[in-house]
């Protein structure tokens, strides 16, 4: 087998999930004397068997299958724990005996030393950080790191071969031909109507197409699997991009990733599981001259145009659908995996992801018609319409098919291409407007359908473009115009808000540093904070009766955005989720009817500036322009005061534009695909399975590679340093088996550990007259004998989840949630601000010889005021208790911290005595009189908490 094949360690199959006892099902077979008869019923009664079950985890979650037998094969049934926190575990692998050195080629660079710092030119980013220079001097440290090897190598020679054309025909002797790269032109046929000076059709070749070939992709990561019979999932993802902040430069990646691995891999970029299937191209500059040599120079319409550019997307598609590969689909594919055994292997399309206008290429329907959704012919007039039954029911009735789109778009493309009749004639558009398709060709359609592909299901729903940057930032939009028409300075109240909210986690709530109101240069992860924050912000702007449905929206938001990003999901959580749908429906009518309809509303100071500068642009087209090309220029500033006369024309007042009305309108597709998320989640599994983010993610390896291109025809150079990267990847990974990464400290490193806290030891500062001070060492002694006496409680389980927090008392990370022993006001659970974290070095009566180190946290207390309750849409209240109550502060074992929760000031409420206080250890002077539990946030970073 080649080297590619034979990278990995020989891995012993798995044996399948065991049948739970009880549920044993009779294997088909196994009595070659039973009749016709008897094998039709005994075929019927197993179909009434019930379904496969498995055994509950830990969590008390069961997987629930559509057959009776269990499957043979489970993609998450290797990760651990390790595999998917934060936290880097400590590598205990040994070397591999039997790997020699000489067996590692490290082409196309000469030697070990020198592949080592190529890997760390490639691989370490075009912008060098502070730990990129650390990992350079570990390379250089290397005792196996030989001066002598680099100071010769020919590194502008290596570097070209990794930059240098996919049409060179120097070949490398490492690069597999069919696993590389393939330079396909594209033709399409680009239609003349009858009015035209030449009419009929001309073939035209649009573009040259960089891909790979689907089949050696699969061919290549299957070489080491290991179970028979297999499905190989794919799920495509594609989004056109700009490669730079300023320029034309554009690319069109097509990414495929396998969903047999797992969900917790792909959203790594690390990983490196995304593969790079095809960069699509645009129709070219030249299509105008193209088609004004038919048309004696007048050219085609936009109509025409789009109809081109469309068949040139579907074109592209059936080349990476090729022959080939539609075989494979269709028969499966035999491969020798790694341990020797044969397999074949069935591949099969589950999703595509892509932004709306590319979902329209695909669906091959109107952008923005009468029917907008891609997957549905639920018109526009009923998209708000979301949550009700009957919007479920036309959901599934009003469905789009490949049946109902084959005959008219066949009858359309007869009369385009054999009669000549335009691209926008009455005749195409009585044919296809009932449905709203376009008269172009479905290149997955008409390849897969007769396989049971149905490319309009496969088009999952999108959380980070449709709710984060789609209704959660026009809601937020129209919120801040409701601001302006009820008073201005709201508007700085809610941006002073925003900035005082402390931050949670490593990257769970970061910290608003910039005017939320300006909402510049914010990506979906800002929006996203924005909304789990919103409850505490926008509360007491509005007036009561407005206040109370605002309010209710926004926690009905951020629930249902929770629910949708849960990381396990069971009939349970999919019936709550689509409840909160059918309300989320509700209150955002409620909200339209009942808070917009109440304030004239207009455009906000940064719209109106853009609307100005529009109709000043229009202006100075119409009426300056002309005399400014008639203008003599003279002088070096000639230029300059062109520019000047240019805006401010000569005979035309400058009028201020009046500011147009804006009114709240969720009549959008994105609206309408909130509906979408519970059969999504039913169909393909949850939504962090088919998430827009590994792909957002891997745009920044394009644009980090197209530095190192030379700018000029960069596409299939960007092709060949993907090729070359992934060989020197393997190889990394192929020398990492006999020379394993081995961490020094193991403790930090164990996400198995519950906490963990620093060794170093210094005298307690005592603050003495501090009321946090009072009787601390009675108090402290009695915490450590109850310590010592009984038996320490601990967790069970530690909380399940892959991020770690970092309590520190100097900073806003200080909150921490436990459990409530006894009854308790706020249900199961109490809060504390963290003070302090110390250990004591405690001595026994028994044996004063041996000194046992006990860790402990000084902590304030919060009194519940008020429950968490998801029925009410009420955030829990808390708040601290006065300085003079002897149970105000106290002390914690660190192993009862259940985890740490985010609390943000109830700013309508206000602070108790700003910048006044008598306890410096406690600050009381930043208090405020109330606080709320932002579960919210909670929520969403462990989000099998509705699970369990």
């Amino acid at each position: 087998m080649p080297l590619r094949y034979r990278q990995y360690e020989d891995v012993l199959p798995q044996p399948p999930p065991s049948i739970m006892p009880g549920h044993t099902n009779p294997a088909p077979g196994l009595n070659p004397l039973v009749n016709h008869t008897d094998a039709s019923t005994s075929a019927h009664a197993s179909l009434q068997l019930p379904p496969f079950r498995t055994a509950r985890n830990i969590f008390g979650l069961v997987c629930q299958f559509f057959s009776p037998t269990p499957p043979s094969h489970d993609p998450e049934e290797a990760v651990t724990l390790q595999d998917i926190s934060s936290v880097q575990a400590a590598t205990s692998a040994e070397p591999d005996a039997h790997v020699k050195y000489h067996d590692i080629s490290f082409h196309p660079y000469p030697n070990k030393s020198s592949f080592e710092l190529g890997h760390w030119y490639w691989h370490g980013g075009a912008q060098k950080s502070h730990q990129s220079f650390k990992e350079l001097i570990g390379i250089v440290r290397d005792p196996d790191f030989c001066p002598d090897d680099v100071r010769s190598t020919p590194w502008d020679r290596i570097n070209s071969k990794l930059g240098a054309s996919i049409q060179d025909d120097e070949g490398d002797k490492w690069e597999d031909e069919e696993a590389g790269w393939q330079k396909t032109p594209v033709t399409i046929e680009v239609p003349f109507s009858r009015m035209t000076a030449q009419p009929g059709t001309q073939p035209y070749i649009a573009a040259n197409l960089y891909r790979h070939s689907l089949t050696s992709i699969i061919r290549e990561k299957l070489s080491n699997a290991q179970d028979d019979n297999l499905v190989v999932a794919l799920m495509f993802w594609s989004d056109a991009m700009h490669l730079t902040t300023f320029g034309n430069a554009k690319l069109w990646p097509v990414y495929m990733y396998f969903g047999n691995e797992s969900k917790y891999h792909h959203c790594k970029p690390t990983c490196n599981l995304s593969n790079h299937v095809a960069y699509f191209q645009k129709l070219l500059d030249s299509f105008k001259d193209f088609t004004g040599t038919y048309t004696e120079g007048k050219g085609v319409g936009q109509e025409c145009t789009t109809h081109c550019q469309c068949e040139l997307f579907q074109a592209q598609w059936r080349v990476l659908l090729d022959d080939e590969f539609l075989v494979v689909y269709e028969h499966g594919i035999m491969l020798l995996c790694c341990d020797g055994i044969k397999c074949r292997f069935y591949p099969r399309i589950f999703t595509y992801l892509a932004d709306y206008p590319e979902k329209v290429l695909v669906a091959t329907i109107q952008q923005l018609g009468g029917c907008p959704c891609p997957r549905c012919l639920i018109p526009t007039v009923w998209l708000q319409h979301l949550g009700m039954s009957h919007d479920r029911q036309q959901r599934s009735t009003l469905a789009r098919s490949y049946a109902s789109r084959s005959q008219p778009v066949a009858a359309a493309c007869s009369l385009i291409y054999e009669r000549n009749y335009g691209i926008d004639s009455t005749a195409i558009e009585s044919l296809l407007k009932p449905e709203l398709w376009v008269p172009n060709s479905n290149a997955l359609s008409d390849s897969l359908s007769s396989f049971g592909f149905n490319v309009f299901a496969a088009l999952v729903v999108d959380l980070l473009h449709k709710f984060e940057l789609g209704i959660w930032r026009m809601l937020l939009l129209h919120l801040l115009r409701i601001l302006c028409a009820l008073d201005k300075n709201l508007i700085h109240e809610l941006d002073k808000r925003y900035r005082q909210v402390p931050p949670f986690g490593s990257a769970t709530i970061r910290r608003f540093s910039s005017n939320t109101s300006e909402m510049s240069n914010m990506a979906a992860r800002n929006f996203e904070d924005l909304l789990q924050c919103s409850i505490l912000v926008f509360e007491g702007l509005l007036s009561d009766a407005h206040n109370k449905i605002l309010l209710d929206l926004l926690f009905i938001m951020a629930h249902w955005h929770g629910l949708a990003k849960l990381r396990m999901h069971s009939d349970l959580t999919l019936q709550v989720l689509d409840q909160h749908t059918t309300d989320l429906g509700e209150q955002f009518r409620q909200f339209k009817t009942k808070v917009c309809n109440a304030y004239h509303t207009q455009e906000l100071d940064r719209e109106a500036k853009e609307t100005a500068k529009q109709a000043e642009k229009y202006t100075l087209d119409s009426i300056g322009q002309g005399a400014a090309a008639r203008r003599p220029r003279s002088g070096a500033d000639a230029k300059g005061k062109q520019k000047a006369n240019l805006e401010q024309p000569q005979g035309v007042p400058q009028l201020r534009q009046p500011r147009k009305k804006k009114l709240f309108n969720f009549h959008t597709y994105k609206f309408h695909a909130l509906g979408d998320y519970v059969t999504s989640i039913h169909w393909f599994g949850t939504t962090d399975s088919y998430s827009t983010e590994p792909g957002e993610l891997e745009h920044r390896m394009l644009k980090c590679r197209y530095r190192r291109t030379d700018r000029r025809d960069f596409v299939h150079q960007l092709a060949q340093i993907e090729r070359c990267q992934t060989h020197l990847r393997h190889i990394k990974q192929w020398q990492r088996k006999w020379t394993p990464d081995v961490k020094s400290d193991k403790t930090v490193s164990n996400p198995q550990l519950h906490h963990h806290i620093g060794k170093s030891e210094k005298i307690f500062e005592y603050h003495a007259g501090d009321p946090a001070m009072k009787d601390f060492l009675p108090c402290l002694k009695d915490h450590m004998l109850d310590r010592i006496r009984i038996s320490e409680p601990s967790l069970e389980t530690p909380p399940h989840s892959d991020h770690e927090h970092v309590i520190n008392p100097r900073t806003p990370h200080c909150n921490v949630m436990l459990l409530q022993h006894g009854d308790g006001d706020d249900g199961d659970y109490r809060y504390a601000k963290v003070l302090g974290v110390h250990h004591v070095n405690v001595v026994c009566a028994e044996n004063v010889y041996e000194a046992r180190q006990v860790e402990f946290l000084f902590v304030q207390w919060y009194e519940s005021v008020q429950s968490h309750t998801w029925e009410m849409h009420a955030l829990g209240h808390v708040h601290f208790l006065p300085l003079e109550n002897p149970n105000a502060f106290g002390f914690v074992n660190p192993g009862d911290v259940l985890r740490a929760c985010h609390i943000i000031p109830a700013f309508s409420q206000g602070q108790h005595n700003p910048d006044v206080g008598i306890s410096p250890l406690g600050g009381d002077k930043h208090d405020w009189k109330e606080y709320y539990i932002n579960r919210q946030a909670i929520f969403i970073e462990f989000s099998v908490e509705l699970t369990i």
